[in-house]
This record gives structure tokens, C-alpha cells and sequence, in this order.
């Protein structure tokens, strides 16, 4: 998380190695495999792989990536008739613990002090609290139920004729990816807000 100009150009390669790069590695591996036995591909997303969110934009774009990357690769595949199928889960950080109130403090506290004093006067410290304290209650918000996104992903593995995406999700979330997807730019950024 955090703003373009606070986060290391080590943090997106990072996060882009593990969601995008490991995942076309194991694809790439099993995709003999699953083409003789017509099987099944479920690429775990996000609905952040759908609509942008501010300070998220190293996750973002892996996960736009697994999107763009994963609606090619059923194109492809449907000659074997493998299916492609994606699962993009709603906010539900409250329920895995990906991030705690002490992890974020700990990961604004290295970003402050690795920027460039530009970037730092810039926003300003002031700024920066804020959107570390913005964070902290962000990740508070999600469901901490996790069923639905275990449904999602047995339905994407068992249903006869599985859809293209599953979306494990509130209504809120699936209004906000349907706005972004679907509606002017505007009306998503306002909606956003």
C-alpha cells in the first residue's frame, strides 16, 4: 500500500513476481496437464483486479495483470476445452490478517524514511499519518467471514459450466467494479470518493 512516490520500485516487482510471474510459471507447468485432461484453471484475482483504488496500486496492477492475463488464456484454451475461470474476492482482509495495525505502522515507517526528502516535504508528515491511519481502519472493514470466497472457488473447480468470474463480494463492491467496468469515469470517481 501507499502513494506511487512512497512505495520502493522493490515493492511492485515484488508483488508483480508473485501474482503475475507465479502464477504464468505454474500455469505454463501444468497447461499440458490440463490440456489432456481437460481440466480446469481458477486464477485467484481481486476486485481490485477491476477497479482502481488510491494507495493499493502495486496490488492493483498485479492483479489487473491476472485479469487481462486469465481472459487471454481462456481464449486460448477453449480449443482444448479447458475452462478459465476467475475468482475476484471482495474486501475480506479483516478475515485472512494480511495486514495488521502494527504491520502497517511498520511498513509506513520504512516508507517515510526510504523516500527522498522531495517526497517527503511534499506531502508532509501530517499527510502521510493520515493516509497510514486511513489504512489501518481500511483493513478493518472487511468481512471476516470467508465463506463465500471458499463457495466461489468450489463453484469455479465443480459447476458443470462454471462462468467466467466469480465475485465473492458485498453489494457495495460489486456496484463499485460494476461502475468502474461499465459507467463513465466520472461517475465511478465520484461514486469512489
Amino acid at each position: 500500500f501507499g502513494d506511487v512516490e512512497w512505495v520502493p520500485l522493490s515493492t511492485f516487482r515484488k508483488l508483480t513476481e508473485v501474482n503475475v510471474f507465479g502464477m504464468i510459471g505454474v500455469i505454463k507447468t501444468f497447461a499440458p496437464l490440463l490440456r489432456r485432461a481437460k481440466g480446469r484453471i481458477v486464477n485467484i484475482s481481486s476486485m481490485m483486479g477491476r477497479m482502481p483504488v488510491a494507495m493499493r496500486s502495486p496490488y492493483v496492477i498485479s492483479k489487473f495483470a491476472v485479469e487481462g492475463f486469465s481472459d487471454c488464456l481462456r481464449h486460448e484454451m477453449k480449443m482444448w476445452d479447458v475452462k478459465v475461470i476467475v475468482v475476484e474476492p471482495g474486501n475480506f482482509t479483516a478475515g485472512t490478517s494480511i495486514y495488521t495495525a502494527e504491520g502497517i505502522e511498520k511498513i509506513g515507517k520504512e516508507m517515510w524514511e526510504g523516500m527522498d526528502e522531495e517526497v517527503r516535504s511534499a506531502y508532509g508528515e501530517e499527510l502521510f499519518k493520515k493516509k497510514i491511519a486511513l489504512m489501518k481502519r481500511e483493513v478493518k472493514n472487511g468481512s471476516t467471514d470467508l465463506s463465500l470466497v471458499i463457495d466461489a472457488i468450489v463453484c469455479a473447480l465443480t459447476d458443470a459450466t462454471p462462468q467466467a468470474r466469480y465475485q465473492p463480494m458485498g453489494l457495495y463492491y460489486k456496484t463499485m467494479v460494476f461502475a468502474a467496468w461499465h459507467l463513465p469515469e466520472c461517475i465511478y470517481d465520484y461514486l469512489y470518493k
